[in-house]
Parts: C-alpha cells; structure tokens; sequence
C-alpha cells in the first residue's frame, strides 16, 4: 500500500466508524423516552441520532418513532424498551434485492411493543423466540412470562426458537412461550393489532380542554371522556373504547364520546361506523362544535367536501375560537381553491393559538401556495418542533427540500412521514414519486405498489406508477396505469374539490396522450387531448399536449402554434423548457430531427428551483444536421427559458437547401398566486 493510500485510509477512517455506529434517528417521541447510553439512562428528544448497542425505552403512556439507518421503520409502544444491537445503513444504487443479500440487521425487545415496517432483512431478539424477517410489515410484543405474539400484517417473518419454527404469513399471528414451540392462528382484525400506531387528532380546543380539567368526578360523563380523550392522544385506544363505554353509560347523549368514537373509527378505515357514531353526536348535542367537527371530517373521507366545508363552518360558528375546526376549514378552502379565503381562516386560527402545530402546517402550505417559499420552511419547521407525532409538516417540508435541491434530506423527511402515518396512501405516493425522481426506479415500484394496496381507490400512485413506466421504456404498461387513474379519478374528492377534480382528470388525460404519442397513436393522442381541454380549457397541460400532438400532424402548425401560446398564458411558474421551434409555422422540416419531447420533460413529479439544460441534434446525408439547446431555470417567484434551434439541408434535389435558425426567451414572474406576467 502506498504512503498516499495509507494518508487517505486514515483519513476517512473516523469518518467510516462514525457511519457504521449510527443505527437511526428517532424521529417522534410523546412522553418519556430514554436512551441507555454509555452505561446510563438519559432523556431523549426527536431528532437525536442513534448509535448501534444503544437501548431505547419508553414510560407509562408514552410512544417512540424511530427511522433506522437502513431504511426500516420502527415505533415502539408504551413501557417498552428495544435494543439496537446492529443496524447496517443501506448501500447506496442498490437494488431491494441486492440491498438484502448485503445488510445485517439485529434488535432485542427487552420488554413491551413494537412495529416495524422494512423491506430489509432483520432479526428481532426476544426472550422466548427469534423473528427473522423478510422484507414486510409486522407487530411484535413481548408479555410477562416471557411470552411473546407475533402479528404480520404483509410479507412474511421466520418465528423460531429451539423447539420450533413457524413461517408467518400476512394475517396470520403466532404466540410463543418460553420452552415451547411457536403456534400460529388466524389474525381477525390485522389493523386492530396495530392500533396504537396510528395518529388519532384532537377534537378539543383549549377553551373547553380547560373546561374538562375540572370535571373530576369519576361519576360523570365528563370525567370518562376526558380520560378517553386523553388515551387517544397517547395511542392506548383499548382503554379510550372503554373510557368512552363508561361515559355513554352514564350520559347517553353525550356528544363529545360519540365524536370521540366517530375519531377511532375513521382513523382504523371504518367510515360507515364513524358516520353514525357522527351523526348520533350531532342528533345528541347539536350545539356542540366537536360533534360538526367530526362529521366535517366523516364527510371529507367520504369525498363530500361542500358538506364537510358546511359542517366546519357549523363548529365555527358555534365556537368561533375553536382552533381544530379553523384548521379544518382553511383545510378545505385550501383544497377548493379559494386560496384567499383559506388564508383569512388560517389567520384567525393563528391569533388564537400560535404555538399550535396544526395551524403552523396549513399556514406553511399556505405560503407554499403563495410562492413565499422561506415562510413556509420556517412554518413547517416550527410545526414538527411543537409537535414530532405530526406526518403532514413532514411531506411539506420534503417538498421544500426537493423544491431547494437537498433530495437526500427531502427523501428522508417523506420516509419519516410515512413512518408516522403508515396507513395514509397518500404518503406513501409522494415517498415511491421521491423515489423515481433520485433515480432509485426498485424503490419507487415497491413504495408506489404498498400506496395502490393502502388505498385501491386513489389514482395517485397508479398516475405516478405510469410516469415511473414510461421513463423506464414500458409504454404499454405507463397506459395501463394512467387510464385506471382516470377511472378512479373520482376518489381524488377527498382532497380536492370538483373543479380541481376536473383539472386533476384533464391533466391525467393529457398524459395519457402524450403516452400514445410516444406510442406512435396519434389520433389517439389528439382524442385524449380534445377530451382534456373540453373537460378543462383552463388546463395548460392539455393545451400543452395538443400542441404536442400538433406538431406530430401534417398540416397542424397554425393549430400547434396557437395550443402552445395557450399553454405559456395559462401555465404557472415552473421550470419546463419553451422549445422554440414549436411556436413557429412553416418550418418545412420533415419528421424527425430534434422536434420530439419527452414525457418526463414537461411533467416534472417535484417542482425544483435551479438551473436545468436539454440539448438534442440530429445528423444525416445530403449534409443535413441540427441541434436544439434549451436553459430554463425557477426561482421562489421567477421563471424563464431560452433556447436556440438549428436545421439545415441540402435537401434531395437542386436549390432545395433549407436553413432555419431560431432563438426564444420566455420570462414568467408570479405576482400574486392568481397573477403573473410574462
């Protein structure tokens, strides 16, 4: 080895300990959490890095959310404690495949509960048996006697132990004690095994939270939905059912508990139960805001978003000071459009409680809207301080990330979303599209596949499955994909409003056409682009596609032309590229040359400041060639794109020559969300 190997060696050596010791980051933590470090127990907060070797623990009514190092997700229930014994950090352009045969993983759960979800092998430890894991998501708890059950709810684990071995498949539970063999059973209900996982909102505001603190009477209604309310928040919805039993025993008619149930069912995908338990809230008290709020939120899953604006507005009025039904509200205005009048609600929402997370999250993605870029950071930031159980600041957050170029931190900051929420398919959407945008195509198939198995009723993975399919030559495929998006295009209520629905299924068309461009459907691709702008003329992206498809038609120049104009007009600040030869007419070039766009050229899946180039060209006989080079760059509130086409020919016959030489510049600055000039 040489003197120089042997310097760099040593220098990267501390660099390499220091990378093969951290086993995670925890990520979330609601009460008391310790990590044993060092030989002593000491408190720790979200954010903090873990090491290999090191044990977390957590206290009565407390919960921990931790993102290992290779990619596994990992949360740990109250009075549980977890030992990270080695966690190998995930090597980087690795396929799953690949990634598993390379990676050793092991953990010990000491005591309690835990769930995992990862595509990477890992052993979890327990006194009674070992579960070896394959790639799959699972809960494990360990219970005094030295017991331990065993719950998968997709993939596949190895339970063993010296007296046996059971392979447990998904929906299927087993439980062992120590001394005899693993016994597997049926799992009923998977989602009830993992309950406490999940992120149960808050109904109350703070005027009536300090109202309840002094109902201490064990012999009232209120006393029992308090402490419900209560255990929700902690994640122990065993106890919050039967809290909530006790009060309805003794007040029947008690709104707040039958609201509070209303929250339970929703959150576990029970939406006929949580819609009656809403309804008997609101026959029961209809003065109560919590019981309208519950119903806004039955009725928004239900995609029925002008009843869940109305039932909002009824809690409001009933409580103007009620910050969780303000949210709401913006929430929906928000997703309508009426960007205006979201804001004005997330104002009032801000005066009243300023330190409230939810209302730092719709007020960043508020200012997201509004182009005011730093303020939204700053806003999600100050969300995930007041509160780390949150995953929507999380995918905000990412967003900016992605918007500023730091794709690494943006792609962590979306694992750590679904981390928090894992059963939202949404979530699990934007993580498999951050997955497709760093290239890392096996991750994205396999994220996007667990978002359409989530939710079988949002087209948004099968939309961004089918960019993912095109870009990787699988055009026939990419077709599949977007027109079952279209077909469930409708589920998409439950986000926006009809007319951005209407939007949202113009946009999914035009890429669809653009798909059968690719495909050489023409005629097709012309259909599916009329069908875009008759449902939508305000859609730049249809208009885009047709002048595309145009271009593509013999005789259509003056129809691509005049598209193309109408997509700059009506688009809004981004970073595609504006070729300069789609907005000229007679060229009298032929098919070919460095005319053709790609699908993911005008279709970014991240909106991302910065400086981006394309270059093309073309050469052939008769001394023929030509060469096409595009800039575009985004800003926070600016845009712009210059570009510069060459052809030239001798052409087939005498004095058939042909040159063209054509230079553009497209400026776009956004002065308000609703205002830009170009």
């Amino acid at each position: 080895m040489s003197l120089l190997s042997l310097l760099i060696l040593m220098l990267l050596l501390p660099e390499r300990l220091a990378l093969a010791r951290e086993a995670g980051e925890m990520v979330s933590v609601l009460g008391t959490v310790e990590v044993r470090r060092e030989g002593r127990w000491r408190p720790v907060g979200p954010g903090a890095v873990l090491a290999a070797g090191e044990a977390v623990r957590t206290g009565a009514g407390s919960r921990a959310a931790i993102l290992l190092a290779n990619g596994t997700q990992l949360k740990l229930n109250a009075n549980s404690q977890l030992e990270l014994r080695q966690v190998t950090p995930r090597p980087v352009g690795l396929t799953p495949a690949a990634a598993r045969a390379a990676l050793q993983n092991f953990l010990r759960v000491l005591s309690g509960e835990i769930w995992v979800r990862g595509g990477e092998p890992l052993e979890v430890q327990t006194v009674p048996a070992t579960a070896t894991i394959r790639g799959t998501e699972f809960n494990l708890a360990v219970g005094p006697g030295d017991t331990a059950r065993l719950a998968v709810l997709a993939g596949l684990v190895e339970f063993s132990n010296p007296q046996g071995l059971v392979l447990v498949a998904a929906n299927e539970q087993a439980e062992v004690a120590v001394g005899t063999a693993p016994r597997k059973t049926v799992l009923v209900e998977p989602l009830d095994a993992v309950q406490w996982s999940l992120y149960y909102p808050d109904l109350a505001s703070r005027s009536q939270e300090r109202a309840r603190l002094r109902q201490d009477d064990p012999a009232s209604a209120a006393y029992w939905t308090e402490a419900a309310r209560r255990a929700l928040l902690q994640g122990q919805v065993a106890e919050a059912r039967q809290a909530l039993d006790r009060a309805l025993a003794r007040d029947p008619q008690d709104a707040l508990a039958y609201s509070l149930r209303a929250t339970i069912e929703l959150t576990q995908n029970r939406k006929d139960r949580a819609r009656e338990d809403a309804e008997r809230a609101v026959a029961a008290d209809p003065t109560s805001p919590e019981a309208y709020l519950s119903l806004s939120w039955v009725k928004q899953a239900e995609f029925d978003l002008d009843g869940a604006l109305a039932a909002a507005r009824r809690a409001v009025a009933l409580d103007p000071a009620h910050v969780p039904a303000l949210v709401q509200e913006s929430t929906l205005l928000f997703g309508m459009g009426r960007l205006r009048e979201a804001v004005a609600v997330a104002e009032r929402a801000r005066a009243l409680a300023p330190d409230d997370a939810l209302v730092h999250t719709i007020w960043g993605f508020l200012q997201l809207a509004r182009n005011r870029v730093p303020d939204a950071h700053l806003a999600f930031r100050e969300a995930i301080t007041r509160d780390s159980t949150l995953a929507l600041p999380r995918v905000g957050l990412g967003l900016i990330l992605f918007r500023w170029n730091e794709t690494d931190a943006a792609v962590a900051e979306l694992r750590k979303a679904t981390l928090l929420e894992p059963r939202v398919s949404l979530y699990q959407s934007y993580l498999g599209k951050a997955f497709y945008e760093v290239k890392q195509d096996a991750w994205a198939e396999q994220t996007l596949a667990l978002a359409k198995a989530l939710d079988p009723r949002d087209p948004t993975p099968w939309f961004y499955d089918a960019v993912r399919l095109q870009s990787v030559n699988q055009p026939v495929a990419a077709v599949e994909n977007l027109q079952k998006s279209i077909e469930l295009n409708d589920h998409r209520g439950v986000y926006r409003s009809r007319l951005l629905l209407d939007e949202d299924r113009a946009a999914r068309s035009a890429t669809l056409g653009r798909t059968y461009n690719e495909l050489g459907f023409t005629q097709l691709a012309l259909r599916e682009g009329q069908q875009s702008v008759a449902r939508d003329p305000t859609n730049y992206s249809a208009r885009r596609l047709l002048a595309d498809s145009h271009a593509a038609t013999p005789n259509r120049e003056v129809a691509r032309a005049s598209e193309l104009l109408q997509a700059q007009l009506l688009q809004p600040l981004n970073a595609a590229p504006v070729s300069p030869q789609l907005a000229e007419t007679k060229l009298l070039i032929p098919q070919g040359g460095p005319l053709t766009p790609s699908l993911y050229e005008f279709n970014p899946l991240f909106v991302r400041e910065g400086l981006n180039l394309w270059a093309s060209g073309v050469v052939g006989n008769q001394e023929t060639w030509g060469n096409e080079l595009l800039v575009s760059g985004l800003t926070e509130r600016f845009s712009y794109s210059i570009g510069q086409f060459h052809y030239q020919s001798d052409g087939f016959r005498p004095n058939n020559d042909l040159q063209n030489d054509i230079y553009n510049l497209f400026v776009q600055t956004a002065v308000t969300p609703d205002f830009s000039l170009q």
